[in-house]
């Protein structure tokens, strides 16, 4: 990274330590704005992919398509909207007001009650641990005017980005990449990836829960089966633990309805979606990107969870992949070095 207005030293760790610095803090100080992030990365990387697809078979200019595919984005919002908003409602109301009796119902089980009683584990630290997850999630979740503000700020960027991609693209390859600037655009460019993969990886594991489970639901005809499924699908979208959360509250709610026998089904299914998505699911989408041994990413959640709380289940793999993206990036850049006789302390010109 260099500079021609900053008197930054030839030892090439102090221009990295600068650089972090500014991108760390640069984070710090927007970090309210994330979810608008997330928002545009969803639909630009979604609308830009759909454009360029419909551009390549159809020969129509990327602006063109990209009109196309928003008229029928819209469309098929509006349909959707007419069709299963009163659908919609009935179940966010029926979150809001059922939800939290419903927590306390299950945190109630007969099965915790025998866990504790048998092995003297006292899990009221537990439950309510579980409560405050399970009712912060769901409070996201029906945050309805916070989430519409922000899908909304994100889906008009988005556009705007799309309908000046070009331009956009070519003022960014005109920065020079080892400047400041230069330097944190690609950085941040490696936070939009990292988003993407995660959002991608989540609703796929998410969606996959879901469907699997709800058969299941049906089948054994436990209470309350659209706040069950929204607890899996919205579980789903929690990397590692929110799979097995939800695991768990299917068990303690299948023991209350069907005995030990609903307790063994969801047991197993619990194990079968949780190997699925570790070693098929994930390492699918995530070794097209970076390569993590799982042991490190089990490590990272831990200690993120443990720093930022809830948000450290999302912020750990996205933290991981940018990390190791830099870190590449060094890497290159340490041989090139070499490769012209200097060192990182002492680099050769050029």
């Amino acid at each position: 990274m260099e500079s021609s207005s900053l008197p930054i030293p030839k030892d090439v760790r102090w221009k990295r330590l600068l650089g972090v610095a500014l991108f760390l803090g640069l984070i710090f100080v927007f970090r309210k704005l994330a979810p608008v992030l997330i928002c545009f990365v969803i639909f630009e990387r979604a609308f830009g992919w759909c454009a360029d697809q419909l551009a390549a078979r159809t020969k129509i200019h990327k602006k063109g398509a990209i009109a196309g595919i928003l008229t029928a984005f819209a469309a098929a919002i509006g349909l959707g909207v007419f069709t299963s908003v009163k659908r919609m409602v009935s179940l966010v109301d029926l979150a809001r007001t059922d939800g939290r009796a419903w927590v306390d119902s299950i945190a109630k089980s007969g099965l915790l009650e025998k866990i504790r009683e048998r092995l003297g584990v006292d899990s009221h630290q537990l439950t309510e641990s579980a409560k405050g997850y399970a009712l912060e999630a769901v409070g996201y979740v029906t945050a309805t005017a916070y989430v519409a503000l922000f899908v909304f700020v994100g889906f008009i960027l988005a556009v705007m980005y799309l309908f000046e991609r070009e331009d956009i693209d070519q003022w960014v390859d005109g920065i020079d990449a080892k400047s400041v600037v230069g330097t944190l655009v690609r950085w941040l460019s490696y936070v939009a990836d990292a988003i993407a993969i995660t959002v991608r990886l989540q609703v796929v594991v998410a969606v996959f829960n879901a469907v699997f489970t709800l058969p299941l639901l049906l089948l054994l005809g436990l209470p309350n089966v659209p706040l069950l499924f929204l607890l899996v699908l919205v579980g789903g979208m929690v990397p590692v633990v929110g799979g097995v959360f939800s695991g768990g509250v299917l068990c303690l709610v299948a023991y209350d309805a069907k005995g030990f026998v609903g307790v063994g089904v969801f047991l197993g299914v619990t194990f079968v979606l949780s190997k699925v998505e570790s070693y098929y699911l994930s390492p699918r989408l995530t070794a097209q990107h970076v390569k993590l041994p799982g042991l490190a990413l089990v490590i990272s959640l831990l200690m993120f969870e443990t720093v930022f709380g809830f948000w450290g289940l999302f912020l750990s793999f996205p933290a991981l992949y940018v990390a190791s993206r830099i870190a590449n990036e060094w890497k290159v850049e340490d041989r090139a070095i070499r490769d012209a006789g200097g060192t990182v302390s002492n680099p050769r010109p050029g």
